[in-house]
């Protein structure tokens, strides 16, 4: 594996599971020293153990992100501490479905407090210390659900919408720091987060993934990909980007299904 992160410094917030899991594993890997923030310490201490097996280094932080002040001191401890910070990863959101009659304001203000507040501590405390230092690299992670609408989806939905547009400004305003802002959408990824979702129904997770032209669900580490590479110098002229990984999802065109031996040749 290539070490472009060797000597950098990177915060990944929702590091203990799932996406944010898989991307500190890889940051790390790559020589990163990470650190990574979630609500659940006992897996963010297993997600360490992991790290040091890897021969990296990983600070662990218990925190929710529903304490933004709590986030933005994080931000400023670790630049302090380490002298620099390189890479923050806004991957942590909450996710409260509901169609938009049976949805209370509180139901869709929740949505919005971790998916988009704490994105917006996280990129303005980082540009605070990345754009005086001249380079750094956020990636904040969205969802294709920001790009095609769904039933019971409304507030979630506009929250990553939220995002990738939010993205969009703030990269306007560091570009001329060398500091870059991108935006991965998710489609369907094999997390904790969609079994929950499912309730483990194999049946519907199936019937999800055959809607998929690649015809499955995405892994946590394909995502990690994505995200390492906007965080690289590889995408060092790339900035301002909402970037679909969703196994073709959101550029396909439905078309019901029908039985094509009922038409007729007739010319179109």
């Amino acid at each position: 594996m290539t070490k472009r992160f060797e000597g950098k410094v990177a915060i990944v917030t929702g590091g203990s599971m799932g996406i944010g899991r898989a991307t500190a594993l890889q940051l790390a890997a790559e020589g990163a020293h990470v650190v990574a923030c979630a609500r659940r310490k006992p897996r963010l201490d297993e997600l360490a153990a992991d790290v040091r097996e890897l021969g990296g280094e990983l600070t662990a932080v218990e925190l929710d992100l529903a304490d933004q002040e709590a986030f933005g001191r994080l931000i400023q401890a670790t630049f302090v501490e380490h002298g620099r910070l390189d890479v923050l990863v806004n991957n942590a959101a909450t996710v409260i479905g509901g169609t938009v009659l049976d949805q209370d304001l509180d139901t869709w203000r929740a949505n919005f407090g971790v998916s988009v507040e704490s994105v917006f501590v996280g990129c303005r405390e980082a540009m605070r210390v990345m754009m005086p230092q001249g380079s750094g690299a956020i990636v904040n992670v969205s969802s294709v659900s920001s790009l095609r609408a769904g039933t019971a989806a409304g507030a979630y939905s506009a929250a990553k919408a939220a995002v990738n547009q939010f993205t969009q400004c703030a990269a306007m305003e560091a570009a001329p720091h060398n500091v870059r802002l991108n935006v991965v959408a998710a489609g369907s990824v094999e997390t904790p987060g969609m079994h929950a979702a499912t309730q483990k129904n194999k049946a519907v997770q199936d019937v999800i993934a055959q809607a998929i032209p690649m015809q499955r669900h995405a892994q946590p580490g394909e995502l990690a990909e994505a995200i390492c590479f906007l965080a690289s110098d590889a995408a060092s002229f790339i900035t301002g980007v909402v970037l679909p990984v969703d196994g073709g999802k959101t550029p396909q065109l439905y078309v019901p299904e029908f039985n094509l031996t009922n038409l007729d040749n007739r010319k179109v």
